[in-house]
């Protein structure tokens, strides 16, 4: 093999390596919450990127209170009840953004507004995975 076209073919493993790479990385569930108090006064949104990781999900992304505070919390959902919680982030203020990175072994994600029970968002079972 000529030495001029080292480089070329060289170049050429790297980027197929790369593109490899980026698609066996690409695997994420995306998730979007809202939450809001009944008279407006405390509201809120998180934007999460969710992966598998070492036998549970590493949860990325942003939670923005509006008015108040939120609280994000990883939880077991049975049957709409919370069995067991960890809080991951709370934030409160106007438009404060907070990100997040974090790992559980808890199987669903939930952002409530503070206010008391009954003004969360909707409960999602986390995957790791899209679709």
């Amino acid at each position: 093999m000529s030495t001029k076209f080292l480089p070329v073919a060289m170049t050429a493993s790297v980027l197929a390596v790369g593109a490899t790479t980026a698609s066996a990385t690409g695997q994420y569930q995306a998730i979007s919450l809202d939450a809001a108090s009944g008279d407006s006064s405390v509201s809120g949104h998180a934007q999460l990127d969710v992966t598998r990781e070492h036998g549970g999900f590493r949860v990325r992304g942003t939670v923005t209170p509006y008015r108040g505070c939120v609280e994000l919390k990883a939880i077991e959902d049975h049957w709409g009840l919370y069995v067991g919680e960890d809080t991951i982030t709370r934030a409160c203020g106007h438009d404060h953004q907070v990100f997040v990175s974090a790992f559980t072994h808890h199987s669903d994600v939930v952002l409530t507004a503070d206010v008391g029970p009954g003004y969360d968002s909707r409960i999602v079972q986390l995957t790791g995975t899209g679709g």
